[in-house]
């Protein structure tokens, strides 16, 4: 029998369906939200001046120790696995140590 999995994206602030997935860091945490283009488009508008006159920073020097994971992979993994995730927002630092555990 075969599966097919669909992940639908809700946008993080208004709940209407999201497009893109936003990563980015401020300070020493990595952030990751799901937007439409519009939230989108508002977010890299509001942050363009401070990214025009920022250094880049390489992946390895990036802010956060840990390898950043795909959440949309550990939700899918989780939800597989009986393991509760919530549907929006962060995932819990357990659930992702559970998942690198696994081998992901």
């Amino acid at each position: 029998m075969a599966t097919k999995t669909i992940v639908e994206l809700s946008d993080d602030l208004d709940g209407t369906p999201a497009q893109h997935t936003v990563r980015f860091a401020l300070e020493d945490s990595i952030y990751e939200i799901d937007l439409n283009s519009a939230n989108r488009d508002k977010l890299v508008g509001a942050m363009a001046p401070f990214a025009a006159a920022a250094r880049r920073v390489h992946r390895a020097g990036s802010a956060g120790g840990a390898t950043p994971v795909d959440a949309r992979a550990v939700r899918e993994w989780a939800r597989v696995n009986d393991i509760e995730v919530p549907a929006r927002g962060r995932i819990p630092d357990r659930v992702v140590e559970q998942y690198r555990a696994a081998g992901n």
